[in-house]
């Protein structure tokens, strides 16, 4: 009987960057092995989807795998939070912009408490192999992006909706933490690139 292929390595550096409309994608039986299949047209938002799909498939992130990582994201999180939250306190306390004192604190909190947080969540949460650059680069835009979204709903919470700043550190870390999840497990810290599958790969 002929031996089927597993995944090999270079396939899952290449994979991540299967998600463009025309190319040909990548489909992989869970824990059987791969076959390239023509990709039909269709709409992109379909197509990147399907692309997402299979990329689920080829690494076995299956909805306990997520889980499992949602749940090693929110331990290291409770750190990252609490390093978050003593710079916002201290910046809140030096009132470095009294007009916008909540709102300077949390900006200047949350960007340096980002650095941080992306080193931890490459060194502990995702335990991942890919260049530790590439991945800061990644992590900062879509840290950026979440900051200036959450800047805004801050300032409405407790600027205009006259909220307790404590309770609007607390709604926006609910509210942006899972899409903050989301988008780092699949573009800052792709999960073709953890060290663990990688070394399964070699094993084999």
């Amino acid at each position: 009987m002929e031996k089927k292929r597993r995944i090999t390595r270079e396939n899952a550096k290449n994979l991540a960057r299967k998600t463009g409309s025309g190319a040909k994608r990548l489909a992989v039986k869970t824990g059987s092995g791969a076959k390239r299949v023509a990709s039909a047209r269709g709409r992109k938002v379909k197509q990147k989807m399907d692309d997402y799909n299979e990329r689920m498939l080829a690494v076995e992130w299956t909805s306990k795998k997520m889980l499992h990582d949602y749940f090693r994201f929110n331990v290291v999180g409770v750190f990252n939070q609490l390093f978050t939250l003593t710079l916002y306190a201290s910046f809140y306390w030096a009132n470095l912009w009294p007009e916008h004192r909540a709102v300077a604190a949390w900006v200047l909190a949350v960007f340096i408490g980002q650095i941080e947080a992306h080193y931890m969540h490459y060194r502990f949460t995702f335990k991942s192999a890919s260049d530790y650059w590439t991945s800061f680069k990644r992590t900062m835009t879509i840290y950026t992006t979440i900051l200036i979204f959450s800047t805004i709903s801050e300032t409405i919470l407790v600027e205009r909706m006259l909220i307790y700043h404590w309770y609007a550190f607390g709604i926006n870390t609910v509210l942006f933490g899972y899409v903050n999840f989301a988008f780092l497990r699949w573009l800052a810290f792709p999960p073709e690139q953890d060290r663990f599958l990688l070394n399964n790969m070699e094993e084999e």
